[in-house]
C-alpha cells in the first residue's frame, strides 16, 4: 500500500487529504482517496499521481466525517473530476452513494479495510483501518487524550477499547504530519465507570525515530 497526503505543504485551511494506492497499482487495487479537504490544488496532485496504466485516478472516496474542512470538494468537483464511488457514515452529505457502518470491509488500495465508528468528534465519525499494513486513518477522532478527568460518552470508550484490541503501527490523522506511529501493544481494563488516561510517549526499541501517541482507555472503579 502506497499513501501520499495531497495537502502537504498547503497554506489553505483543510483537513489531510490521503491518495492511498497498492503497491503494484494492480488492476483490481482501489485508488482510494481518504477525505477531500477543500485545497483545490489536490487535483493537480491527483492528476500527477502514480495511480496505474489504465485505470481511474480515483476508483472511490471515504469520508471520515462531514465537517466541511473534510468534505468542501466533494460536491460537485471530486465528483465530476473523477466519477468515484463515495462512502460515508452519514446519509445526509450530497452525493454520498453508501452510507457505511461499523464493522463493514472496503478494498482500499491494495490491502482489506475495516470501518470502525468513533462517534465523539462528531456523531458520524470513522476510521478505517488496513489489516494487513495494521495501518489506521483516525480522521478527527481524539486518539490523544490530554486529561485524566474528562468523561465520554459510552459509545465512544467502546469504540477506542475496540481500536486497542486491534495491532496498530501507523496513524495517519486527520490533521498534522502523518504518520504519528506505534508499535506498542494499548490494554483496556474492563470496570465500571468511565476515564481516559493517556500512554505516555516513549521509543520504539527497534525504531528509535518512532514515537507512540496513543490513547490507553482506562475505567474508574
Amino acid at each position: 500500500m502506497k499513501i501520499v497526503n495531497l495537502t502537504e505543504g498547503t497554506t489553505v485551511y483543510t483537513s489531510n487529504v490521503y491518495l492511498v494506492t497498492g503497491s503494484w497499482n494492480a488492476l483490481k487495487d482501489k485508488n482510494t482517496l481518504i477525505d477531500v479537504g477543500r485545497d483545490p490544488a489536490v487535483f493537480d496532485r491527483i492528476d500527477r499521481a502514480s495511480t496505474g496504466v489504465g485505470k481511474h485516478k480515483v476508483d472511490q472516496v471515504i469520508i471520515t466525517h462531514s465537517h466541511f474542512d473534510h468534505a468542501s470538494l466533494l460536491p460537485p468537483r471530486i465528483r465530476e473530476a473523477y466519477k468515484p464511488e463515495v462512502y460515508a457514515f452519514s446519509k445526509y452529505i450530497k452525493y454520498i452513494d453508501t452510507v457505511v457502518r461499523d464493522g463493514d470491509l472496503l478494498r482500499v488500495g491494495d490491502e482489506t479495510a475495516e470501518i470502525i465508528h468513533t462517534p465523539g468528534h462528531s456523531s458520524d465519525s470513522i476510521c478505517i483501518y488496513c489489516r494487513e499494513s495494521h495501518t489506521l486513518f483516525a480522521g478527527d477522532t481524539p486518539l490523544v487524550i490530554r486529561s485524566d478527568d474528562g468523561t465520554y460518552e459510552e459509545e465512544f470508550i467502546l469504540a477506542l477499547e475496540k481500536i486497542c484490541r486491534k495491532k496498530v503501527d501507523a496513524i495517519y490523522p486527520g490533521h498534522g504530519d502523518p504518520p504519528c506511529a506505534t508499535t506498542a501493544q494499548n490494554s483496556c481494563k474492563n470496570h465500571s465507570g468511565m476515564q481516559s488516561q493517556p500512554c505516555r510517549d516513549r521509543r520504539d526499541p527497534e525504531d528509535d525515530a518512532t514515537r507512540s501517541f496513543f490513547v490507553r482507555p482506562l475505567y474508574r472503579q
